[in-house]
């Protein structure tokens, strides 16, 4: 076998063994720096309509990078690149012999010196090129170009397939989001309950609301259904076929904060292994939905309020930013107003969040709406229970539902159904476990939830462990207005870590 021919056999070889782009460039460079004197190899494409250059992988004795770096191109440029008479191998053994190299890689890789540019076509047109640089002027020679002549095909071929790929991918991520929309439609096809009762007025709003794009704050206790509102918003709007994306920002510790809202570039930090989207970027041409934002530390409400002002992020390890179309939905528990003034929430960002607020009432302030809620349930209920048909549930014990006072709103009701579904096996639901007199049972709190302290001094009933655990740690959000972690906040008082009391609340379905 010739040199040349084992040379374009081995290349070949080592382009061909990953269906990854960045793999095979890294595969590739790992030979070819034994051949020739190297210190790295990209693949830039040329984008005829946006008329520009994207760098879509780099390869050096580092690793290998997918990317979708971005530089724009003066029409004369484009001209340039479209010159049928181009050579198809050049080598520049100055950058700036070549307008259009200098002006890319001088934003790109700005320690390259020397360039050889092996030109990609596809179906007669110019798709790209892959560029082999060195950190050192005059590297190159005619020799090394020799060694080139021959992969013009493998190296266009390889970068079609990936580039066509990728696009599957990002059609098919499309499509899931598109069909998790349609999922969310139909299953809210019953649309919001209470919508011409209890909560008329709040659907006013939200009909005014969705159809811009203007940024909603949503207010109203825990479990009161924040999301529900904010999710009516998204299906009303424009961008009802797009993603929404719900975030708590309760749920996520502080030092993960910047990666689950920013996502991450290859290489950030230890475990990196490849680029991942975050909650904004996934939530892009949609909605993201930020609940429970007041339990943001301030370091990250400056970050949300850049982002709120540019509509742009950074992954970390980046610097390119990233352009959004996004719609925000906030929504808390907590008086953010109150918090501005005592300094734990920014000013700033409050006022670039109240642009139009919705308050949410308890649903002890709209009782009207607790039999469409229980009858709504009991559907849902249905099946899962596997029963034929609904259970019956007499009047007095209805109007007992409605008499209660229902701290933890309509989260609460769904438990209570359940059990009282769970509890009658057939016969008609009795809710007799509820307190709704006006006198707080013994052992139990002014809101309804049994709060034990000292065990010997309890009744003989008996609720589960889980039970008492989200009741206790729904008292302790009480009386700390909510606030998980920091001074005064609730895992201070109950003695345990932030993020051991966010999971255990996840746990039992407080989040």
């Amino acid at each position: 076998m010739s040199t040349e021919l084992k040379f374009f056999y081995e290349v070949t070889q080592h382009l061909s063994g990953s269906l990854q782009l960045d793999k095979s460039l890294k595969h590739c460079f790992d030979y070819l720096v034994q051949h020739i004197p190297i210190d790295g190899i990209y693949i830039n494409l040329f984008m005829q309509e946006s008329q520009e250059i994207q760098m879509v992988a780099h390869a050096d004795r580092q690793g290998g990078q997918l990317l979708d770096r971005r530089i724009a191109l003066t029409p004369e440029m484009c001209d340039s690149l479209n010159d049928r008479e181009r050579p198809p191998i050049r080598i520049l053994n100055h950058i700036s012999m070549d307008g259009v190299s200098h002006h890319v890689l001088s934003q790109l890789i700005p320690g390259a010196k020397s360039l050889m540019l092996l030109r990609m076509k596809c179906d007669d047109f110019h798709l790209g090129v892959v560029g082999l640089y060195a950190n050192q002027e005059q590297s190159f020679r005619a020799r090394h170009a020799d060694l080139l002549q021959s992969l013009h095909q493998p190296f266009s071929m390889v970068t079609a397939f990936n580039l066509q790929g990728r696009n599957l991918l990002a059609e098919k991520a499309q499509l899931e989001a598109e069909n998790r929309s349609l999922r969310r439609s139909i299953d809210s096809r019953e649309d919001v309950i209470g919508a011409n009762s209890g909560l008329r007025q709040v659907m006013e709003q939200v009909e005014a609301i969705a159809p811009l794009d203007s940024t909603v704050l949503i207010n109203g206790e825990t479990g009161c259904g924040k999301e529900v509102i904010a999710n009516a918003i998204h299906t009303r709007s424009s961008r009802a076929n797009k993603p929404f994306v719900k975030v708590n920002c309760g749920a996520i510790p502080d030092s993960l904060i910047d990666s689950e809202l920013f996502g991450y570039e290859k290489g950030a930090f230890t475990g990196a292994e490849k680029r991942k989207q975050g909650y904004f970027e996934q939530a892009n041409g949609g909605t993201i939905f930020l609940d429970e934002l007041g339990e943001l530390p301030l370091s990250a409400q400056v970050r949300l309020l850049r982002v709120l002002q540019s509509r742009t992020i950074v992954r970390v390890g980046g610097i390119e930013p990233v352009e959004l179309d996004i719609r925000i939905v906030a929504a808390t528990h907590r008086d953010l107003q109150q918090m501005v003034k005592a300094g734990s929430f920014r000013e700033d960002l409050w006022y670039r969040l109240n642009v139009f607020p919705i308050a949410i009432p308890p649903l002890r302030h709209r009782r009207e709406d607790v039999p469409l809620l229980v009858h709504h349930l009991l559907e849902q209920f249905l099946s899962r229970f596997k029963l034929e048909r609904l259970p019956s549930i007499a009047p007095e014990q209805l109007a007992k539902l409605q008499n209660y006072a229902w701290p933890g709103n309509v989260r609460e009701l769904v438990n209570a159904v359940e059990r009282a579904m769970i509890q009658s096996r057939g016969a008609p639901l009795v809710f007799d476990f509820l307190n709704t007199g006006g006198e707080p049972e013994p052992g139990r709190s002014g809101g309804g939830e049994t709060v034990v302290i000292d065990p010997s001094r309890a009744s003989d009933h008996l609720v589960s462990l889980d039970t008492m655990t989200a009741k206790y740690i729904e008292h302790a959000l009480r009386i700390t207005g909510g606030k998980i972690h920091g001074s005064g906040g609730a895992a201070e008082k109950l003695e345990i870590h932030p993020n051991t009391l966010r999971s255990r609340m996840k746990k039992l379905g407080l989040m």
